[in-house]
């Protein structure tokens, strides 16, 4: 078939531009195959007139970006195709790529070993079969991603049909017709209805009895799943070519496959009804693929709520077990930790929380209002569903007004809000910083308070207590002993975003950790989940090491939009810095959501 290719050497580089998105590409066709080897050629002379092709001896697929995406469309356009929600913006694209993800995780027999025990028929019957089995299997393993195959089908049966009757005799092309159509109807990849017309003329030219037993031996091939013993289907093949060359000479068709100008003609009617046919499958698929999309939707919410109602529930609890006492830590409290210094904040400590508290309102932080604008004409992404259902409409007599752009306007609120929790470290690793990590607490309470707002604080070591309750503001800059063994940061953030919802709330919100990140082992990795989850809910994160060992900690903020402040040891002095981190790290939260 045209989309299997045997070269030994490398297809042409992906151009410049398409380099991202054959990048995305290559991703998803070794996620779908289950390899990790295969690479991606996009351009616009891939596939060899296929919308896309597999190449196993050098692992690479390639895709035909004017065929699978459409003529005009720009890379940029596109998105990223890894994505649930793009890959339904682009059906016909993303069932080229399935099909050839399959052929890599199926046809896993060498076809030019088979090309040295089989004949010319045989061969051809051998690939011809292998794309409604390499696509039943599709649907059987991922058989929510059937209405992609179904969407990009008819493309490939073209590329197919086209190459596959030549010099056939009038018989063997509609036999490579049925095999190609309703073999897949049988592989629960096409509807009937989608070649409706091919279907009737089909079995009208081919006949019960002959027809029964092509498909007999379909079926029996789709049932195959040896994949790497083609033995069997080296059988089914010759039984194929057998059948249909002894059918052929029972007509009294040529030998050298020359066709009547009846029969040149039937076949040519059948090649044009399968690319009307196109348009019809491609429509059929989209209308179920909008409903597909639907109810995933839905059910990704529902699922994301029940998730989100858990994790506040888990952190509202551990929010009262750690707030519900005093300030300070507790006489049953497992920490070794005990205030060591309560004393008034001097005049550059003051001086600092005024500097922070001005850059923190300059920041911009401001909460953004968010409305999907739709229209006929640009600018905008191109939303290809808008189209395909137009169109369907349209083909049903319904005139509607397609506005296939979307765009995204975006607004600053009149009225932001700004949340600050902040984590300090109390380890003996850390005991030697106590003194300007009180003054740093200390100072972000009274910048949070100056700009209103709301601000809790923990401390945590062997265990986890408050020094600064949601609604409350320090007084005084307390400074408490660091003996501890361990950090349990895990329970101290779970407490932290209890009380302050930063993980849910809404406006700024800000995390702010002093500690120098040396933790035991799962402390680190759930360190880092929340870390990640900061990152993919909107919280900025400033992170104050407060030492030399910083390494620690840019190991857990790694990959995340947290900013790192190191060697802050005295604050009062390091206000300015402070503030400016802390404003960074609001403006790079602020920025990539509201992109």
């Amino acid at each position: 078939m045209a989309h299997i290719k045997h070269s030994a050497t490398r297809a042409e580089a992906t151009p410049m531009e398409w380099l991202k998105v054959g990048s995305q590409i290559g991703r998803l066709t070794n996620t779908l195959a289950g390899r990790d080897n295969i690479v991606a050629y996009v351009g616009p002379n891939a596939g060899d007139g296929a919308p896309a092709a597999f190449n196993p001896s050098l692992s690479e697929v390639e895709v035909n970006c004017t065929i699978a995406f459409g003529k005009g469309i720009l890379p940029e356009q596109i998105g990223d195709i890894t994505e649930r929600s793009v890959q339904y913006d682009w059906p016909r694209a993303t069932g080229a790529i399935l099909h050839e993800a399959m052929h890599a995780r199926f046809s896993l027999y060498s076809l030019p070993e088979a090309a040295k025990v089989l004949s010319k028929e045989e061969v051809h019957a051998l690939m011809m079969l292998e794309e409604s089995r390499i696509e039943a299997l599709g649907v059987q393993v991922l058989p929510h991603n059937r209405g992609f195959l179904r969407a990009c089908a008819i493309d490939i049966v073209l590329a197919d049909a086209f190459e596959g009757v030549k010099g056939l005799s009038t018989t063997s092309s509609a036999a490579t017709l049925a095999a190609l159509t309703l073999a897949r109807i049988d592989a629960d990849v096409l509807e009937r209805s989608d070649v409706e017309f091919i279907a009737e003329e089909l079995e009208l030219f081919l006949g019960e009895d002959l027809l029964k037993g092509l498909r007999s031996i379909w079926n029996r091939f789709q049932m195959h799943e040896m994949h790497t013993n083609p033995e069997p289907l080296y059988e089914l093949a010759r039984e194929w070519a057998q059948l249909v060359k002894d059918a052929a000479t029972e007509r009294g068709e040529p030998e050298d496959g020359t066709q009547s100008e009846e029969g040149q003609e039937f076949i040519r009617v059948l090649l044009d009804a399968l690319q009307d046919a196109a348009e019809s499958a491609s429509i059929g698929a989209q209308d179920d693929l909008n409903d597909q999309q639907t109810s995933e939707e839905w059910a990704e919410e529902v699922q994301a709520k029940s998730s989100a109602t858990k994790e506040r529930h888990d952190h509202k609890k551990e929010a009262q077990e750690v707030f519900m006492k005093g300030t300070g830590p507790s006489p049953e409290s497992r920490t070794s930790s005990r205030l060591h210094e309560r004393r008034m904040p001097t005049g550059p400590e003051r001086a600092a929380a005024v500097k922070v508290a001005q850059l923190l309102e300059k920041a911009k932080y401001r909460e953004r209002d968010a409305h999907d604008i739709v229209s006929q004409l640009p600018p905008g992404k191109l939303r290809t569903r808008a189209i395909v259902q137009g169109a369907a409409e349209k083909s049903k007599g319904i005139m509607s007004k397609t506005e296939p752009w979307k765009r995204t306007i975006r607004k600053h609120t009149d009225d932001p809000t700004l949340t600050v929790g902040v984590m300090v470290d109390i380890s003996g690793s850390m005991s030697s910083a106590m003194q300007p990590m009180a003054a740093t607490a200390w100072v972000m309470s009274e910048a949070a308070k100056r700009v209103q707002a709301r601000c809790a604080m923990v401390y945590y070591g062997q265990d986890v207590f408050p020094t600064l309750k949601p609604g409350q503001s320090l007084s005084e800059v307390t400074v408490y002993t660091a003996p501890d063994g361990t950090e349990k940061f895990n329970k101290a953030f779970k407490a932290l975003d209890g009380s302050l919802n930063l993980l849910h709330g809404t406006g700024a919100r800000l995390l702010v950790v002093v500690s120098d990140g040396c933790y035991t082992g799962e402390e680190i990795e759930k360190a880092k989940r929340w870390i990640r989850r900061c990152h993919e809910t909107g919280v900025a994160v400033l992170w104050l090491p407060m030492g030399p060992r910083d390494y620690y900690a840019e190991d857990i903020i790694k990959g995340t939009d947290a900013v790192m402040l190191a060697d802050v040891n005295d604050p009062a002095k390091a206000a300015l810095e402070i503030g400016r981190a802390a404003a960074k790290a609001l403006e790079k939260v602020t920025s990539r959501t509201a992109a």
